[in-house]
C-alpha cells in the first residue's frame, strides 16, 4: 500500500513536470505555441478554436508578420474580408514595402469597393516600387467611381499600355470618355475591345447607343443589328432604340420594329410621337396628321399633339381646317403660339 502511494506521487510529479515543460517560457514561445495550435485547428476545420488561438498568438507577438499573414489568410478562407484586411493593414503600417500584405490589402479593398483605400495604398505601392497586378486598373476604377475622370483616364491608359487586350480596362476607359463627352474616343475604345472579343454583343450595343447620341443613326443601326445577330436580349429598350434609329432613314423598318414595342405598351405616347414625327419630317403629312390626332384623342389635354395634327394638315394643303386645330391648341396652351415664328417645331 505504501509502495502504491509512493508510485502515485511519483506519477503526479512526473505529469506536472511534463505539463510545465510543455508551457512556453516567454512571449515568443507563447506566440509560437498558440500559432501552431491555430494552424492545426484550421487544418482540421475547427474554425472557432483556430480564431481563438490566432488571437492568443498575436497577443503574445503582435509584430509577428507570419502569424498575421496566416490569420488574414484564414479570414479570407471563411470570407471575412474586413477582418482579413485588418491584419494586412497592421503589417503594412509597420512595413509599407511588404509586397504580399500591401497587394492583398489593395485587392481586398478593391473587392469591398473601398475606393479611397485603394487610391491611398495604391500610391504607397507606386512610391515603394511594389508591383501589384493590374494596379493601374484598380486605381483608374477607383477614380472613376470617385468621379475624377481625368485621373481615371490617366491610370486606365497606363493599364492599357501594359495589357492592351484587357476587356475590363478598355471598356472602363470607354465609359470614362463617355462621361467626358468624348464620344468618338469612347467608340474607338469599344471597337478596340471588340477586336479581342468579337462576340461581345454588349459592347456592340454600347457603340450603337453612342452613335445614336451623335445622331449617326445608320451606324447606330449597324451595331444594334450586330448585337442582335450575336444574341443580345431584344427587350423593349433595345427594340425602341433600334426602331427609333431606323425611323430617321427607313420609316417602314422603324415602324415595324416599334410596333413590336407597342404590342406590349399599347398607346405609348412617346413611341407614337416618334413615329408621327418621323412621317412629318419625311413629308408624309397625311399619315403624320392621323398619328398626331390619334395621340390627341387618347389624351384631350395633349395640346402639342393637337397642334402638330393641325400643322400636318396645313402642310398637306388643308390650311383652314389645320389652322383651326392650331388655334384650339394655342388656346389650351398659349406658349404653342411661339412655334408659329419658328422654322421647325420638332
Amino acid at each position: 500500500m505504501k509502495y502504491l502511494f509512493i508510485l502515485m506521487v511519483a506519477v503526479f510529479f512526473s505529469s506536472t513536470v511534463y505539463a510545465e515543460a510543455q508551457k512556453p517560457s516567454n512571449n515568443a514561445d507563447s506566440a509560437a505555441f498558440y500559432f501552431s495550435k491555430a494552424k492545426n485547428s484550421r487544418a482540421t476545420r475547427m474554425f472557432i478554436d483556430a480564431e481563438k488561438y490566432f488571437l492568443k498568438a498575436i497577443q503574445f507577438d503582435e509584430n509577428n508578420i507570419e502569424i498575421r499573414l496566416e490569420f488574414a489568410d484564414y479570414f479570407v478562407e471563411i470570407r471575412k474580408y474586413v477582418l482579413a484586411n485588418q491584419q494586412y493593414r497592421a503589417i503594412v503600417e509597420n512595413n509599407p514595402k511588404h509586397k504580399v500584405a500591401l497587394t492583398k490589402y489593395i485587392e481586398l479593398s478593391f473587392l469591398q469597393r473601398r475606393w479611397t483605400e485603394v487610391i491611398k495604398y495604391g500610391e504607397i505601392a507606386f512610391a515603394n516600387n511594389v508591383k501589384v497586378a493590374k494596379l493601374n486598373y484598380m486605381m483608374g476604377k477607383s477614380y472613376y467611381e470617385d468621379e475624377d475622370y481625368g485621373k481615371a483616364r490617366r491610370y486606365l491608359t497606363a493599364q492599357i499600355n501594359e495589357t492592351p487586350s484587357d476587356k475590363e480596362t478598355v471598356t472602363l476607359l470607354g465609359r470614362v470618355f463617355v462621361e467626358m463627352s468624348m464620344y468618338n474616343d469612347a467608340i474607338a475604345m469599344y471597337k478596340k475591345a471588340i477586336e479581342s472579343n468579337p462576340d461581345d454583343y454588349e459592347l456592340m450595343y454600347e457603340i450603337g447607343l453612342l452613335y445614336s447620341a451623335q445622331n449617326n443613326d445608320r451606324e447606330a443601326v449597324k451595331y444594334y443589328e450586330m448585337a442582335a445577330t450575336k444574341g443580345i436580349k431584344q427587350d423593349l429598350a433595345f427594340l425602341q432604340n433600334l426602331g427609333t434609329a431606323y425611323l430617321t432613314f427607313d420609316i417602314p423598318k422603324g415602324v415595324a420594329v416599334l410596333n413590336k414595342v407597342l404590342e406590349k405598351k399599347p398607346g405609348d405616347v412617346e413611341i407614337l410621337t416618334q413615329i408621327a414625327q418621323a412621317y412629318y419630317k419625311a413629308g408624309q403629312y397625311a399619315t403624320a396628321h392621323e398619328l398626331f390626332f390619334k395621340i390627341y384623342e387618347n389624351d384631350k389635354r395633349n395640346a402639342k399633339a393637337l397642334y402638330m395634327a393641325g400643322l400636318s394638315l396645313i402642310k398637306n394643303g388643308k390650311k383652314e381646317k389645320g389652322a383651326q386645330m392650331c388655334d384650339k391648341a394655342i388656346a389650351m396652351e398659349p406658349q404653342l403660339g411661339d412655334l408659329r415664328t419658328q422654322k421647325s417645331v420638332l
